[in-house]
């Protein structure tokens, strides 16, 4: 076992990706560059095939990550710290290109030399073992790496720092060399990627079943289309979430609340991220496609391409951005008319957009307030001001006012008289729906609420209490 004791003659050597950093640098300079301009994607393959050491440097040529606000391992950053201390040399020893090094070892202030990827070789695996055997000896040097690649290195190495959870990797190092710290950053993998994927968020796809329900159907298959649907669209949903959540995970970085997401702090590697998304995409479709229709499909297919413009581009445009929220969420109620076989009203389509719009701007409102406490005066990535406040808070609660008038409206409907006995009860709704729009607003003006309205309502005890007096009072208009 490594002994604590001052190893003034021996280098430190440390890796960068995965060891002194949660995330890979390589990665993490394709999602810029794909965040820059998605089009990118068909050159990828071009570069990947001429090689790591190419992809690395061409990919310097279009975006330059920021280190600072990456997650680092605070335990090996710790320990880096204290045998620095002691009067040892460190050095880091990484693969990434030199540029990035060296941009991370001057943010670090920790290392006297920095040993990287440049003139044409790519230290990796047995180039890095190679490498630090003749700069230092055999045996001459103590290595701390996170992963298989790294064997070769620790092989040579006098002691090995191991970060990693992986029990096999821990033996086949204990069987070539002396093993020094294990760092072990222990996560339940499976809470984990429920939680990447956002499946608290599926309660907002309840709103699939709104339709049905208001036409008051009761055949059971009806229904069980409509679970069908809400699991295709669940399963959409969380795929564009986990594309979201990496094209955002800069700015996700910087945010008070969102740095904790688990791409963003390192709890789900990149790559793992990149590998859920077609899963997840394909599982949606796959379920659309055997247990539903192909307009359906379409629909779902026309969600996902809105979304991932949205992710990418229509969310850094103004107003754009509150507007193709409020549709995303009606898109919800198309499915769920097309899924129970039920028309939809364009009255609660119109209802819907101008709600959800109200909706909307509670978010941005939400968000704004944030960066005036933090004494900022532009959100990260989107096109809103502090100064906006005001404006927002107009659009938010005409939004919420008008989607009242529209519900009021829909009363004298004719379509109203054949679902209801008594339609005239309805109207006691509408101060309802208002006293609940307004109270959320209030909430929302005295920052009181979370950045989603919607996952607020659903934790909201009143919220539940304005739901059943909504229940008893349409369903005493139906006797």
């Amino acid at each position: 076992m490594f002994e604590d004791k001052v190893r003034k003659d021996i280098p430190l050597c440390v890796d960068l990706d995965g060891t002194l950093l949660k995330t890979d640098l390589l990665y993490e300079s394709v999602i810029y560059l794909l965040k820059k301009n998605f089009f990118y994607i068909f050159l990828l393959p071009v570069w990947i095939l001429k090689g790591r050491y190419f992809l690395k440097f061409k990919l310097l040529e279009y975006v330059s990550p920021t280190i600072s606000s990456m997650p680092f391992n605070d335990d090996v950053i710790e320990f880096v710290k204290s045998e620095r201390e002691k009067g040892r040399k460190i050095v880091l020893v990484t693969a990434s290109a030199q540029p990035l090094a060296d941009k991370a070892a001057d943010f670090t202030g920790l290392f006297d030399e920095v040993l990287a990827s440049k003139d044409g070789t790519n230290l990796l695996g047995s180039e890095k073992a190679k490498l630090l055997k003749e700069k230092y000896g055999y045996k001459k040097f103590d290595y701390i790496g996170d992963s298989p690649k790294d064997l070769q290195v620790w092989e040579n190495s006098d002691i090995a720092h191991i970060v990693s959870t992986d029990k096999s990797l821990i033996a086949a190092v204990n069987k070539t060399t002396k093993t020094g710290r294990i760092f072990q950053h222990k996560v339940n993998k499976l809470k984990v990627i429920i939680k990447q994927i956002r499946v608290h968020q599926w309660i907002k796809n309840l709103l699939i079943f709104l339709p049905p329900l208001l036409a008051h159907k009761i055949i059971i298959g009806d229904y069980i289309s409509a679970i069908w649907a809400f699991f295709a669209f669940s399963f959409i949903a969380s795929g564009i979430y986990v594309i979201n959540d990496l094209a955002d995970i800069e700015s996700d970085r910087n945010h008070s609340g969102k740095k904790n997401r688990p791409a963003a702090s390192g709890q789900i590697s990149i790559l793992a991220c990149i590998k859920l998304i077609p899963l997840l995409l394909i599982a949606g479709f796959v379920i659309s496609l055997l247990t539903l229709d192909m307009e359906f499909t379409l629909i779902l297919l026309a969600y996902m391409i809105i979304t991932i413009m949205y992710s990418f581009k229509l969310k850094k445009i103004y107003l754009l951005d509150m507007i193709t929220l409020s549709m995303l969420y009606s898109i919800r109620l198309i499915s769920g008319g097309i899924a129970s076989d039920t028309i939809l009203s364009p009255w609660l389509f119109s209802f819907s957009l101008f709600i959800f719009l109200s909706m909307g701007a509670m978010k941005r409102y939400t968000e704004l307030l944030v960066l005036s406490v933090d004494n900022k005066t532009k959100t990260r990535g989107r096109d809103y001001y502090v100064e906006d406040i005001p404006l927002i808070t107009t659009i938010g609660i005409s939004a919420g006012i008008v989607s009242t008038l529209i519900f009021t409206l829909y009363i004298d409907n004719p379509d109203v008289m054949v679902l209801y006995n008594t339609p005239f009860y309805l109207y006691f709704i509408t101060p309802v729906v208002l006293y609940w729009i307004l109270r959320m607003w209030f909430i929302t003006h005295r920052g009181l609420m979370n950045d989603d309205p919607i996952v607020f309502a659903l934790k909201d005890k009143v919220s539940y209490i304005v739901a059943v007096i909504i229940f008893v009072i349409a369903y005493g208009a139906t006797l």
